[in-house]
């Protein structure tokens, strides 16, 4: 009989629900296609990696779903009770570990040998802490006995001394160019003809010749490492390629005469040697080789790490129940970004910034790419945040802000790109007017600009124009001697201009024209509003808002509630199998803002707040107020005044 699955709806979908230990001890029986995520990385999540390290069996890098089953078989077969891991807890009574089972036996033993170890010979309970004091110290001795080991080998000497390594690296940089000089030696010496084919060729010189030599290094670097002639050897002294001068003139040293295929392999035998021996002492934790009673300790150190997080990965893995219940985090939620007096929780480390570039705006919510930094301690990471309340004016490239990670560390954020889509419904209903207002900005800020450039390129003409006429003017004088006398009225310059009345006679009438036009437009537009019925008025602007704002409204409300965490997350190698969406409401928990309380007691403490208006000044503002809604009513008729005949009626 097949186990009965309970579910519930999390984050708009139906997912199964993992409240007990029988739930985790049956997950070999949940339909693969109902699972949430089929794969994780290891490395990067809020998550002990090394509990991760301890699923991924293959030791690629992922958690998949097929080792998350093979994990929870293992468990359900060394614990008596599975509820254990519910609750999370880094310790295990021995009385838990079952006894009829190889692996529980096992472990029973190697716990109690760990206990001894600790000088806890009598406890009865044993915890993460204890395991992981014992592993260290295991690990440590093998990692010791290991290194002397290596240490007892022949040593071997570096061939060069403290030039050793330079000349090996400048050899494994040449190798494959000095090869292939001999190569064309001796194919020079099979087909004599063919000499001049095989060495430098001058018309590549003059292709590369034209441009900064210091950028077509890759192409100097292609031709031959010295001249083809028909000899077998490299004197030391040969003119070499420019581009590989430097690695010559260090791998030289390690030659007394000139270079030829046979020495220059015995070198590179020499220096393999050396590199295999130095390899062969450098020895870590990885090389050591646990025999049966390490491997016993370790798995009880990874029944340990397992009894604390296992239960919290099926949390944000089977399901998302840490991300939607708004208690605690999920453990691809890397901390909070503040800036503009927001705080954002959803906050994700960027591992790969291609592939979250080509898949991040699939979301459809308002991300923020930032660069964070912690000067003190040399770290750097990418994060994108998700702003989801508020308004994105004053948020841009470049803008600062600072990034708490999981542990309370903070870091140095700064925005290096943006995708923008909507916050809010109301963001969306004021984005027409804003962009309006904008282009309206943009439209003056042009033309003011147009009209500065040119006066003053018109007031540069004049100046020179009668810098030039005085220039003439002096020096025909001059030429005339002191007799000539300066005229007393000089005819006016070619820069001097008359104004011409017909042609702004003509701007004015256009100007009144389009003024008029206006004009009739909006008494006409007055004209059928005010004849409306009272009650029909506030719909009327209701209908004239609903048809500027109303499909930008839509449109965001049609993208928020498609808001998708799973592109974000597929892009950082999760395999996510079920849509996350964010609603509306869930995405205003997503992200905080500032409210500061309406205080009168608030202005009063500023010094430099603007003064309210006194009680005469209120007065007279309601009088304007009154007086224009009156004058706009008598123009419409609403009422009129004996004797005087508004301009409305009149028509």
């Amino acid at each position: 009989m097949s186990y009965n699955w309970n579910y519930s709806y999390v984050g708009g979908v139906p997912r199964v629900k993992i409240d007990c230990g029988e739930d985790i001890a049956h997950l070999n029986e949940l339909d693969e296609k109902k699972w949430t995520v089929l794969s994780c990385p290891v490395k990067g999540l809020e998550l002990d990696e090394k509990t991760l390290q301890y699923i991924d069996t293959n030791h690629d890098g992922q958690v998949h779903s097929k080792e998350v089953v093979v994990t929870s078989l293992w468990l359900a077969g060394v614990l008596g009770d599975m509820d254990l891991l519910v609750p999370g807890t880094d310790s295990v009574k021995l009385s838990a570990l079952k006894t009829d089972t190889p692996d529980g036996e096992q472990l029973l033993s190697a716990a109690r040998q760990i206990l001894c170890a600790v000088g806890k010979p009598e406890a009865e309970e044993i915890s993460l802490a204890d395991s992981s004091v014992c592993l260290e110290r295991l690990m440590a001795e093998k990692l010791e006995a290991l290194k002397a080991e290596r240490a007892a080998l022949e040593a071997v000497e570096a061939p060069f001394g403290a030039q050793t390594e330079s000349i090996a690296e400048a050899y494994n940089a040449l190798d494959a160019k000095v090869r292939d000089y001999f190569l064309r030696g001796r194919l020079a010496q099979y087909a004599a003809e063919s000499r001049e084919k095989l060495d430098v060729q001058t018309a590549m010189i003059e292709s590369i010749s034209a441009a900064n030599l210091t950028e077509r290094t890759a192409d100097i670097a292609a031709y031959p490492l010295a001249r083809i002639t028909d000899a077998k050897t490299l004197p030391l002294d040969v003119v070499v390629n420019p581009a590989w001068e430097t690695a010559w003139n260090t791998v030289k040293q390690a030659f007394e005469t000139e270079v030829t295929e046979e020495n220059w392999a015995a070198l590179g035998a020499r220096l393999k040697q050396y590199a295999d021996y130095k390899k062969q002492m450098e020895v870590g934790e990885g090389d050591v080789v646990l025999d049966e009673e390490s491997k016993s300790i370790a798995m009880v150190d990874k029944l340990l790490h397992l009894t604390r997080d296992f239960y919290r990965l099926l949390r944000n893995y089977v399901t998302l129940t840490d991300f939607y219940s708004g208690d605690s985090k999920a453990i691809f939620q890397a901390g909070t970004l503040y800036i503009d007096q927001r705080a954002c929780d959803f906050c994700v480390r960027v591992n790969d910034a291609g592939a979250m570039a080509a898949q991040a705006a699939a979301s459809g919510m308002y991300l923020v790419f930032c660069h964070c930094t912690d000067a003190t301690k040399g770290r750097a990471m990418d994060i994108v945040a998700a702003v989801t309340v508020g308004d994105t004016n004053n948020i841009a490239v470049g803008k600062n802000g600072i990034f708490y990670d999981r542990q309370g560390h903070d870091w140095d954020a700064r925005v290096t790109s943006i995708i923008d889509n909507p916050i809010s419904i109301g963001q969306a209903a004021l984005s027409p007017y804003r962009k309006m207002a904008a282009f309206i900005e943009e439209k003056v800020r042009s033309m003011a600009a147009s009209k500065e450039s040119q006066m003053t390129e018109s007031a540069t003409a004049q100046i020179d124009a009668k810098a030039e006429s005085a220039a003439a003017a002096t020096a025909e004088a001059a030429s005339a001697g002191p007799q000539a006398t300066p005229a007393a009225n000089p005819a006016p310059s070619a820069a001097t201009k008359t104004f011409d009345i017909a042609k702004f006679a003509g701007i004015f009438a256009a100007i009144g024209m389009a003024i008029g036009f206006i004009g009739s437009f909006l008494t006409s537009l007055g004209r059928e509003f005010m004849a409306l019925a009272w009650w029909q008025m506030p719909l009327c602007l209701l209908a004239i808002f609903l048809l500027i704002s109303g499909p930008s409204m839509f449109i965001a409300w049609l993208k928020l509630r498609k808001r998708n965490i799973s592109p974000i997350l597929n892009a950082n190698g999760w395999a996510v199998n079920a849509a996350a969406k964010i609603s509306i409401r869930f995405g205003n928990a997503l992200s905080q803002q500032a409210v500061f309380p309406l205080s009168a007691k608030m202005r009063k403490q500023d010094p430099f707040a603007d003064r309210g208006l006194s009680w005469w000044q209120h007065l007279l503002w309601i009088l304007a107020l009154l007086l224009l809604a009156a004058a706009v009513c008598w123009f419409f008729g609403v009422f009129t005044i004996p004797g005087i005949t508004s301009p409305y009626l009149a028509q």
